[in-house]
Formats: structure tokens, C-alpha cells, sequence
């Protein structure tokens, strides 16, 4: 992944909570709530290049496939399909990802599926389609493990400054 969410990701991220100033605090928040909007949407970027390849796979094994008009034409209902409705039960971020999350996790993205393989999904082989199926489940998966981990880390940074204000040990805006 990156070097900035593997450290935020490390154990030793949150050592000593109880002794760090306010505004770091506060700042670790904020580059991790950076950090987990910049990998929900890589996270996405993931799910939509496998919805397409999965939906081509799933054309093949009824009889059709290989038509990357008819794919084309497809992609509004592929790429819309399985989206949530709103209310993810978390704050919503600024729908701006930061570029330095974004553009090096994306990066890793195309090396595992790149959009060379996306614009040729309907003349691949099966194999080549079964292999970026499941290139694309474990790279998916290891961003949600991370997303999931960066949720459990803001919680912690959120719930030390919610004690800190019912405490009266900080104020409520930043200073």
C-alpha cells in the first residue's frame, strides 16, 4: 500500500493517546479520515473495474460475451448496481478525495488491474478474465481490511476527544 496508511495502521499509532496534545489529536483524525476517504474511493474505483469483468465472465457462461459495445452500453447499470443507499452509518466525508491517497492507491491498482485490461475485457481469454477477478477480490478486500482498520482508529482518536471535552479538558473547536 502506502507508506503514510501502512504507519496510521501500525500499532504503535495510537500509543499514548492519553498523553498527546489536543491538536494532535486532532490532526491524526484528520489524516486518517483522509486517508479512509481516499481508500473508499480506490476501494470503489476496485469494485466497479470488477463488477465490468465479472459481468463480461457471467455474459460468456450464458452464452454471449465478447461484444464490448454491448458492454459499453451496459456499463451505467453494472457500475450502479450493488451502490448503497445513503446513510453508511458514518459521517460523510468531503466527496473530494485528497490526491496523495488517491494517486498512489490508484497507481496500485492499475498494476494489479490496469485500464488496459478494461478497455480489451471483451476480447480476454477466460483465464486472463478469471485471473483479474481474482486479482481484484484480494485488492478490494486489502482495502477494506484497511478501511475497517482506519474506521477502529478514528473511533479510538474520536472517543479520546469526547472525553476530553465531557471533561472540560478541550474545547469543541479546534483551537
Amino acid at each position: 500500500m502506502i507508506p503514510d496508511l501502512q504507519r496510521v495502521l501500525e500499532a504503535g499509532y495510537l500509543a499514548g493517546l492519553a498523553e498527546s496534545a489536543t491538536d494532535d489529536l486532532r490532526r491524526m483524525r484528520s489524516e486518517c479520515t483522509d486517508l479512509e476517504n481516499g481508500v473508499s474511493y480506490v476501494r470503489r474505483l476496485a469494485q466497479g473495474r470488477l463488477d465490468v469483468i465479472v459481468a463480461e465472465t457471467k455474459r460468456r457462461t450464458e452464452g454471449g460475451g465478447g461484444d464490448l459495445a454491448d458492454l459499453v452500453a451496459r456499463l451505467p447499470e453494472l457500475l450502479s448496481d450493488g451502490v448503497r443507499a445513503p446513510g453508511s452509518g458514518r459521517v460523510d466525508q468531503e466527496l473530494d478525495p485528497p490526491e496523495a491517497v488517491v494517486d498512489p492507491l490508484t497507481a496500485v491498482l492499475d498494476d494489479v488491474v490496469g485500464p488496459s485490461i478494461m478497455t480489451e475485457v471483451a476480447d480476454l481469454g477466460d483465464d486472463e478474465l478469471s485471473a483479474a477477478v481474482i486479482a481484484l477480490r484480494d485488492f478490494e478486500e486489502r482495502l477494506s481490511t484497511s478501511r475497517r482498520s482506519l474506521h477502529d482508529t478514528i473511533d479510538s482518536l474520536n472517543d479520546e476527544l469526547a472525553r476530553r471535552i465531557a471533561g472540560g479538558e478541550a474545547s469543541t473547536s479546534p483551537s
